[in-house]
């Protein structure tokens, strides 16, 4: 049986993530999943810039990379670039140092390939089927929503609303406001005009997140039962728990959130973001069924290979 090492990165604005798997006419075997933290849009998103140290962060975990996919004997890497790449200023100047540091050449896709990736990422967790869904998957520059069944995509676009975004746009209180909730609240209503009427055409029976800030849910949920995912590629929440995990962040400072079991540093100061944006969403839909899928972009690239 003809076997093809395949690695895929995915450099978003927060992380950097590695994916290493085998596939052959048998599927697909994971070998290696990692990360790497960059935060590509700590100094400057809403200036469209990439900052010196946050360059150097992505140049360092790509330099790493590239010696975990030769000691993988990887045969083919996909390298993709998403919000924070394709719209920054220098963002060509950095993907030169990156080149120059370690061969590595990174695919720009816009928002319309990247949900169809994360589209074809979150089908592979089996988590699809007949009836239409909401996939939702909130990164640091974008996020991007994708109305689908198992069998197609019905609608689809990439908002530049991303928890980095947001966070640069708003600068809340810590903890946050009610009067700046309510800010980015009327905010939200104004830039998403279009998926609420999508919403209301196709009517979507759940909403999946991928990956990412609803990793960070469903682990601040099940630290607290003492359970964990194992090797589960979805998990379906209880509403009154996300609830209650949400309002807990609300009212949290960020050295608050440094304590929550569950929540990784990384995502301290931005998960209060992300959990006002995908509360708007539940909210506006009357969506009542809520899902992770850890399957997103990297894998969606991986299932889209030859």
């Amino acid at each position: 049986m003809h076997k093809k090492r395949i690695a895929v990165i995915d450099c978003g604005t927060n992380t950097f993530n590695l994916l290493i798997a085998d596939r052959s006419e048998g599927g697909i075997k994971y070998i290696l999943r990692t990360k790497r933290v960059v935060k590509l849009g700590s100094e400057g998103i809403k200036d469209r810039i990439i900052g010196e140290k946050s360059q150097q962060r992505a140049i360092d975990a790509l330099v790493e990379y590239k010696l975990l996919t030769d000691k993988y004997a990887v045969q083919e890497i996909k390298i993709i670039g998403t919000a924070a790449l394709r719209d920054a200023h220098n963002g060509p100047t950095l993907l030169r140092k990156i080149k120059k540091a370690t061969g590595f050449t990174i695919k720009l896709i816009d928002g319309d390939q990247e949900a169809v990736y994360i589209y074809q990422g979150v089908r592979a967790s089996l988590l699809l089927d007949h009836q239409c869904q909401l996939i939702m998957d909130i990164g640091g520059g974008s996020t991007e929503f994708i109305l689908c069944s198992k069998d197609q995509i019905f609608w689809k676009k990439s908002f530049r609303l991303g928890a980095a975004r947001l966070l640069e746009i708003f600068h809340p209180s810590d903890p946050i406001k009610r009067n700046e909730i309510k800010n980015i609240d009327l905010f939200l209503t104004k830039e998403l005009t279009s998926l609420l009427k999508a919403c209301e055409k196709y009517k979507p029976v759940k909403l999946i997140g991928s990956s990412g800030s609803f990793d960070t849910f469903a682990s601040i949920i099940l630290k607290k039962k003492e359970e964990t995912l194992g090797r589960k590629t979805n998990y379906k929440f209880i509403i009154s728990e996300y609830k209650s995990v949400h309002s807990q962040l609300l009212k949290s400072t960020y050295k608050e959130r440094l304590r929550i079991p569950g929540l990784l540093r990384m995502r301290a100061d931005m998960i209060v973001l992300a959990t006002l944006l995908l509360t708007f969403v539940l909210r506006s839909t009357k969506i009542k069924a809520l899902y992770l899928s850890k399957f997103a972009l990297k894998e969606g690239v991986l299932h889209d290979s030859k």
